[in-house]
């Protein structure tokens, strides 16, 4: 099976093909902005897994994956795809009237070409009950975030910043009100007084309900508070908690400079 990464899978240190670029400007994307796909070695190609992120720039990524998806069912090759930080994720339901589940829809679209099974690390729908009607896996992070924490804290206790993190990682949370799209208020009580504690998520987006949990926490008599995510979305956001807690881990699900947890093995379990 040949693995091929998308542009904003290149970040990630696999031995993987990439597009080529253009044969006249030895570009990827068109003056207009419009992306260049091409794959020189299609055409001897069985079967292969694209392993794509879904951000930066997640519009601009969707339309290298669905070229690239186009031009490999072309060649009748057996697709699988892997994605290390799912697009659209965190849109997994209808909000609102006249809303998409975009989530679930790009997975309707995905399986179309076809692909036969889709990978995906720690998705923010991964909890979602209609994620039983596709052919996904999904590979978890956390386990790669442990080991790194175990190597520089002693005795602590895992916690997540809201009740979302009991319903994906069984870890119990406070309760949150958002005030507005950075600031939240959260509720109750952990057992965490003279304790190093390790705040687990799998995103940080804005940071707001991460650097909340630190406060509440050190509220509580916390000792050493470290933060954990699997997808660092924004760095604005990741510079907030990195600001605030006495340490982040952060795997390389999406490309930024403050990854310190690589995701490649997981990747590699996939051709296993």
């Amino acid at each position: 099976m040949e693995l091929i990464v998308t542009p904003t899978a290149e970040h990630l240190e696999l031995d993987a093909a990439r597009l080529d670029p253009h044969p006249r400007n030895e570009s990827r994307v068109f003056p207009d902005d419009e992306v260049f796909v091409q794959l020189e070695s299609v055409a001897e190609l069985e079967s292969a897994l694209v392993v794509h992120s879904g951000q930066p720039r997640p519009n601009r990524g969707l339309a290298y994956l669905y070229g690239l998806l186009d031009l490999l069912a072309e060649h009748d090759v057996l697709i699988s795809l892997c994605f290390t930080y799912a697009p659209y994720g965190m849109q997994d339901a209808s909000f609102y009237p006249g809303t998409v589940n975009y989530a679930r829809a790009l997975l309707d679209h995905v399986v179309r070409y076809p692909v036969r099974q889709v990978y995906a690390v720690d998705p923010h729908f991964g909890h979602r009950a209609w994620t039983a009607d596709y052919p996904l896996t999904q590979l978890h992070a956390f386990p790669l975030v442990r080991d790194r924490v175990d190597d520089d804290l002693d005795d602590y206790v895992v916690v997540g910043p809201d009740l979302g993190a009991v319903d994906r990682f069984g870890i119990p949370g406070f309760e949150k009100t958002r005030k507005d799209a950075y600031e939240v208020q959260l509720e109750g009580e952990l057992d965490v007084e003279g304790r190093n504690v390790l705040v687990f998520d799998d995103l940080i987006e804005t940071g707001g309900t991460m650097v909340a949990a630190y406060d509440r926490l050190k509220s509580q008599g916390a000792d050493t508070v470290v933060a954990a995510a699997v997808h660092g979305v924004l760095d604005e956001g990741i510079q907030r908690v990195r600001d605030a807690y006495d340490g982040l881990y952060l795997t390389n699900t999406i490309a930024t400079d403050a990854t310190n947890v690589s995701i490649e093995s997981l990747v590699r379990t996939v051709l296993e």
